[in-house]
């Protein structure tokens, strides 16, 4: 990015990036034309002199409201307003708010008018961010996000299958920030439910947060408590979220908490499977290579081909242990022969990876293709379908949607 400006980085209606800003203005009673600019943090309303916005109002507190960006919005809370903040008629004391929106404070309307900056693309020449690589158009736009998303200090959320590189994104972010000095703290919910322990922990550094997709309700309610004291200033950490599902299909399905979504998908970055991006092998084989003792290893297209139609369940980091099984077969640390790369079958794939990983991937493909199957033997048609498998219809529906199936 050439130019750093304050914002919220997310993505516009339109589907391009954009520092997201709103300008918040009064357009009523005394104080009208009065306005601020909210670009970061939070802005305060109040007839107080500390107030971001002062206006003067008599039936307007003194600290009457608070409005902080979201990816989806603007975030209005009441602060204990004598006279209360509304919402065309309706009296609220935390409300999202598209960015474009009127709220009413005392007898003063206040507008929301939304001040987004685009955010030009990754340039063509960036093929690479941290340890990850590729010249694909989607890695090369995943690298973009990346490098805005290190240039401020917005919650970023990274999704991908395993393997595809979520923690060394997360991680190169943290190292290209302007927080590379503070801690980098990995907070993995399969493993632990320490929250608060974790948050405090990351304190003027970096609190990734992975697995979010196995998150349970007491560890959601306890990142929501966290992630809003780091949005009043309690607490001073970035939070960087992984996944290897699909958080908005899970809030949809309502196995996960709305507020926790917004609060980490200000950028959101997909880092997609091996299998789509098969142009990045080469690129990916002469960098795991060389991560190994061999950078000048050269490999033909003929070499490579056996690559080029494996599924690659375990992405890049299924590459390279190919990779690294292939040259350790060698016997040279480094120079000698090429090696010679075999695509191994689908349950050579799946041994390659840990077990952990190997038994949820089976799984998931269990559950795919028995689905799939049990609905085209019944025309799609649920009840039935639940009827002959045992399984409870709206648990069947779920699955179905999980794999794309309806």
């Amino acid at each position: 990015m050439s130019q750093v400006r304050t914002g919220l980085l997310t993505t516009g209606a339109g589907g391009d990036v954009v520092l997201r800003r709103v300008v918040v203005r009064v357009v009523s009673g005394a104080s009208r034309g009065a306005e601020a600019l909210l670009e970061e943090g939070t802005l305060v309303i109040g007839t107080h002199p500390d107030a971001d916005l002062r206006v003067d109002d008599p039936t307007v507190s003194r600290f009457h409201a608070e409005l902080g960006l979201l990816a989806e919005g603007v975030r209005v809370r009441d602060l204990g307003s004598t006279n209360g903040t509304f919402v065309g008629e309706s009296r609220i004391e935390v409300a999202v708010l598209p960015p474009s929106a009127e709220l009413r404070v005392g007898k003063s309307r206040i507008e929301i008018v939304p001040a987004d900056v685009p955010v030009p693309d990754a340039p063509p020449e960036t093929t690479r961010f941290g340890p990850l690589v590729g010249q694909s158009a989607t890695m090369r736009r995943a690298f973009g996000l990346f490098e805005g998303a290190a240039a401020l200090d917005a919650p970023v959320l990274i999704e991908g299958e395993a393997g595809t590189g979520k923690s060394e994104g997360a991680e190169a972010i943290h190292h290209a920030s302007a927080r590379r000095g503070g801690p980098l703290v990995v907070l993995d919910l399969s493993v632990t439910s320490e929250v608060e322990a974790h948050a405090a922990r990351a304190a003027g550094g970096t609190l990734v947060i992975e697995r979010l997709d196995h998150a349970s309700a007491p560890q959601a309610s306890a990142l929501v408590a966290v992630l809003d004291r780091r949005e009043r200033g309690e607490l001073d950490f970035r939070p960087i979220g992984t996944s290897r599902v699909d958080l908005r299909r899970r809030v949809e399905e309502g196995a996960l908490r709305r507020d926790l979504y917004f609060h980490l998908a200000a950028v959101r970055v997909v880092l997609p499977p091996l299998r789509d991006r098969r142009e990045d092998i080469p690129v990916l084989v002469a960098e795991l290579a060389a991560r190994l003792g061999h950078p000048n290893l050269g490999l033909s297209a003929d070499e490579l081909a056996p690559l080029a139609s494996h599924a690659f369940q375990g992405n890049v980091r299924e590459l390279a242990r190919l990779l690294e099984h292939a040259l350790s077969a060698t016997g040279r640390p480094t120079a000698g022969p090429a090696p010679v790369i075999t695509a191994p079958s689908e349950d050579d794939g799946i041994a390659a990876l840990p077990f952990k990983e190997a038994k949820e991937q089976l799984v998931e493909s269990f559950e795919a293709r028995y689905v799939a199957a049990l609905l085209a033997r019944h025309e799609g048609n649920l009840s039935r379908a639940a009827s002959e498998a045992g399984l409870d219809r709206n648990y069947l529906a779920r699955l179905a949607k999980k794999h794309g199936l309806r």
